[in-house]
């Protein structure tokens, strides 16, 4: 009985694990008992990549499976099948999508639109506007074995490269946020109107066009900086070392030397606004300056000659100045002693010159006898009284005139009598 009991547990075991077997061996296919929509596709390549039991989409949400693959007048037919009743319709179009960068193939499936009516069974979709799939490797065959070879070394140094700094990999990808809020706040900047990035670029563009045609002058540039850089490595870099260390005093000393020019410079600013204005007029004098030295190259060609005339009179007046030398004493002495006599008469100027004006007026004229000047007596109450000691005693009750005028008061006098 034990052996019954056990046998039947046993069967049943081995039955649900067979059971179990068939399932996933099946359900590739669909399970039984379930409704499914099938509906085949044609491309014209699939690649490798694309297998029985891959995923079907609609609008990126699986739907179904591929579930069969079969050749057909050169195309490639897919089997699809849908979960469930699905509505399919005459525009319904279908294409070929990667599932993963490692290569993974599903179908992208678009049922269609109500208005193009309901596809017909056995109608084979078309591909849709993504057309047929094509793989990495083979875009990668297009390329011959040595350029694969440089590729796949390329890629396999970079992996043991990115693998030796996983580290520093990590370490960046720490510091990614905070490096993307700094390159926000830089593409921030170079957007802002002020930042004028078009015309950076244009300037940019311009450079690097000057470069265009020198190759080798910068060749050659690039060659001579690896000379300058070798000869600063020399020593393990201790002179730029050194020299670095000693920047920051040296650096010191320079801002203290260039502020003890700004009052020179400023002096010198000063200088040369106002030298701005001189500089002006001798512009604008230039062509009067340029007229006179042209027109002066006669007059200096005759200095020579107008020189060598005027030696002889030069000569005798030396001689001359030696023989006055002299007499100059006596008449310093003279003048000196003129001077209070002229004081006293400077004030009578203007009849000193009535005077000599009444004289040249008397001798201008003459007669025929040859006498240029004649004297007449006018006899008056004056020539009575005059100005003796009688006259000062007597004086002319009929005269006004008096005989010692303050300066300017002869010209207003008046008498009886005329006379000069």
């Amino acid at each position: 009985m034990t052996m019954t009991k056990a046998n039947v547990v046993g069967g049943a075991v081995l039955l649900v694990f067979t059971l179990s077997l068939g399932v996933a061996f099946t359900s590739q296919r669909g399970l039984v008992g379930r409704e499914y929509t099938t509906v085949d596709v044609a491309f014209d390549d699939i690649g490798p990549a694309l297998r029985a039991g891959n995923d079907v989409r609609v609008a990126g949400v699986r739907v179904g499976q591929v579930r069969d693959i079969t050749g057909k007048d050169g195309k490639s037919v897919l089997t699809l099948q849908l979960d469930g009743d699905r509505a399919l319709y005459r525009d319904a179009t279908a294409f070929v999508d990667a599932r993963s960068a490692l290569g993974q193939k599903l179908v992208q499936l678009d049922p269609g639109t109500p208005e193009a009516g309901r596809l017909p069974t056995g109608t084979v979709i078309v591909p849709g506007p993504a057309g047929n799939a094509t793989d990495l490797d083979a875009l990668l065959d297009v390329l011959d074995q040595p350029t694969r070879a440089a590729m796949a070394s390329t890629l396999r140094t970079a992996g043991r490269g990115t693998a030796a700094h996983a580290q520093d990999l990590g370490d960046l990808l720490g510091s990614s946020p905070d490096l993307l809020e700094d390159g926000s706040a830089v593409s921030r900047a170079l957007s802002a109107p002020q930042a004028e990035l078009d015309t950076l670029l244009q300037t940019a563009r311009t450079l690097s066009g000057r470069f265009d045609g020198r190759e080798r002058q910068l060749a050659e540039l690039v060659t001579e900086l690896d000379v300058t850089l070798g000869a600063l490595a020399v020593d393990d870099g201790a002179p730029i070392e050194q020299t670095l260390q000693r920047t920051p005093e040296t650096l010191d000393r320079a801002r203290s030397a260039l502020s003890s020019l700004e009052q020179p410079l400023e002096n010198v600013r000063v200088s040369v606004l106002e030298l701005r204005e001189g500089g002006a007029a001798v512009g604008r004098s230039t062509p009067d300056i340029r007229a006179t030295l042209r027109e002066a190259v006669a007059p200096l060609g005759g200095v020579p000659s107008v020189a060598d005339q005027a030696a002889p009179a030069l000569r005798d007046l030396t001689t001359l100045v030696s023989d006055v030398r002299p007499l100059a004493p006596k008449v310093r002495r003279a003048v000196t002693l003129a001077a209070t006599p002229l004081d006293v008469l400077a004030p009578y100027s203007p009849e000193v010159s009535l005077w000599f004006e009444y004289a040249a007026d008397a001798l201008s004229d003459g007669d025929k006898n040859g006498h240029w000047l004649r004297l007449n007596i006018l006899a008056n109450s004056e020539s009575i009284s005059g100005s003796g000691p009688f006259g000062t005693l007597l004086p002319d009750p009929i005269t006004s005139r008096n005989a010692y005028p303050a300066p300017g008061e002869a010209q207003q006098q008046t008498t009886s009598g005329t006379g000069r």
